[in-house]
Order: C-alpha cells, then structure tokens, then sequence
C-alpha cells in the first residue's frame, strides 16, 4: 500500500520546472526568431513593395521608403537569427518589440478580426517574455554567462 501510495504521488506530482521553463524559452526563442526572420526575408526581396507600404501607412518620403524597408528588412534577419541562436536576446527582442508595437501603431490596435486577433498580441507578449527572461539555459547567452563565470572563480 505505501508503495502503492508513492506511485500515486510521484504521477500528480508537479515536474519540475526549471527544465520545462528553458525547454519553454527555447521553443519560444526558435519560432519568434523563425517568424521574424522570414518576415525580414520578405522584406528585403522585395523592398519596393514593403517602401510603398510606408509610404501609404506611415507617409514615408518615396525616396526613402524602400531604403528603409532594406533597412527593416535586414535588422529583422539580423535580430531574427540573434533570438534563434539566443545570443544577446533581450537587445534583440527589445528591437523586434520596438518593431511590433510600431506595426501595431502604423496598421492600428484592431485585435476583432484577420489573423490579427491572435498573431499580434502574442507576439507582443512572447517578445516581453524573452526581453524579461533572456534565452534562457539553451542559447548561447547562458553559455557564454556560464564560461564567464567560470574565469571569474579561477582568478
């Protein structure tokens, strides 16, 4: 019966959570940084079609427009593959969160239809997580924290 007990227990027993928060931050990290290195892909192969975009959304001068959106376009690849491979995460989640709340403000807050009832807000909130928590055990930040931490305890 005590045996019998234990097994009960350990079943409804909560896991624990450090591994399932990292494994968490990592999968959040690998589709944020998927998402928006495709849409900063998108961007730079066509940055014409992205500068008119500004141009009719935002009134950005028409000269300036598609040399801005190569602009965007490469800073999202850049902070894209930052978040994926977790190296200076939160600088790059800052920057994608200075991207999405400014997409929200040139294409307006309206969350009652499109895709946009579920996308934005939870790429907003993702990014806030990652901007707060940082890669997380699986990238390369805490890797490199790890090794610093390892010289500051030989000397």
């Amino acid at each position: 019966m005590e045996g019998e007990a234990v097994t009960k227990r350990a079943i409804f027993q909560t896991p624990p959570s450090k591994n399932l928060i990292n494994v968490g931050l990592l999968a959040a990290r690998l589709g944020l940084g998927a998402g928006f290195l495709w849409a900063g892909i998108n961007k730079v192969s066509d940055p014409p079609a992205f500068g008119m975009m500004l141009q009719n959304m935002a009134g950005i001068d028409p000269m300036m427009a598609p040399n801005m959106a190569l602009l965007i376009g490469s800073l999202e690849i850049l902070s894209g593959i930052l978040i994926w491979i977790g190296l200076i995460t939160r600088i790059a989640a800052g920057y994608q969160l200075i991207v999405l709340v400014g997409a929200q403000v040139m294409f307006g807050f309206d969350f009652t239809m499109g895709p946009a009832i579920w996308k934005d807000p939870a790429l907003i909130g993702i990014t806030i997580m990652l901007l707060l928590y940082g890669s997380g055990k699986f990238g390369l930040d805490y890797r490199i924290s790890k090794s610093k931490d390892a010289e500051v305890q030989a000397t």
